[in-house]
């Protein structure tokens, strides 16, 4: 499935950040490694002016959080997913 770059446009006035957390070995973070090392650049291409992280951390389960105005975060989980169902995550916290 291919990323649309356009949709990801379109979040950027509504997110003030995105983190991605996952495990670096862990097979349940296969699908966020898959995501970050194949989209994550297009994506920042897309969106300059987006914080976007990712953080790694042994053992930790991987998630989805992003971050509105006034705080208000929603986070969801990755563990198991593969990265066009990332990319369906990230089109939904986004509306």
């Amino acid at each position: 499935m291919r990323l649309t770059l356009t949709r990801l446009a379109s979040l950027t006035p509504k997110l003030k950040e995105l983190r991605i957390v996952l495990d670096p070995a862990g097979d349940a973070s296969k699908g966020a490694r898959e995501f970050v090392q194949k989209f994550y650049p297009n994506l920042k291409k897309a969106n300059p002016d987006l914080p976007i992280l990712v953080r790694e951390c042994s053992g930790a389960q991987p998630r989805l959080w992003a971050r509105y105005g006034k705080g208000k975060e929603i986070s969801v989980s990755l563990s198991n997913r593969e990265a066009p169902d990332i990319q369906k995550q990230l089109e939904a916290v986004g509306k």
